[in-house]
């Protein structure tokens, strides 16, 4: 009896820490992430960024986060030199903040760590 207590007790935490991923949607923006299409993205904690693409040609740029309110929390990436290409929001990259806002075509992504 006391031995089948044991395993409950120990494996019962170790079923939860492995089982509970951190999703997207609740991570902070700073990461390596790739989207659905295969680009990789790494936003650094220093606001800069490298996006590198499947053909392996990649772009360095910046990041930025923004908080309005208390429902919408987001980040912006550069591209070429146009700061609001890229819109990443819940777990999703948006392409325009219209789509960002509306929560459609949004690009699913996955992070790395």
């Amino acid at each position: 009896m006391k031995k089948i207590l044991f395993i409950l007790i120990v494996s019962i935490p170790l079923i939860c820490f492995f089982s509970c991923k951190k999703s997207a949607a609740a991570h902070p923006f700073p990461g390596k992430f790739i989207t659905e299409t295969g680009i990789l993205f790494d936003l650094r904690a220093d606001s800069s960024t490298l996006i590198q693409y499947d053909d392996s040609s990649s772009y360095e740029g910046t990041w930025r986060a923004y908080n309005q309110g208390d429902t919408l929390k987001y980040a912006t990436i550069e591209f070429a030199g146009y700061f609001n290409y890229y819109y990443l929001r819940n777990g999703k990259l948006y392409r325009n903040e219209h789509n960002m806002k509306r929560q459609a075509f949004g690009e699913e992504i996955e992070y790395q760590d």
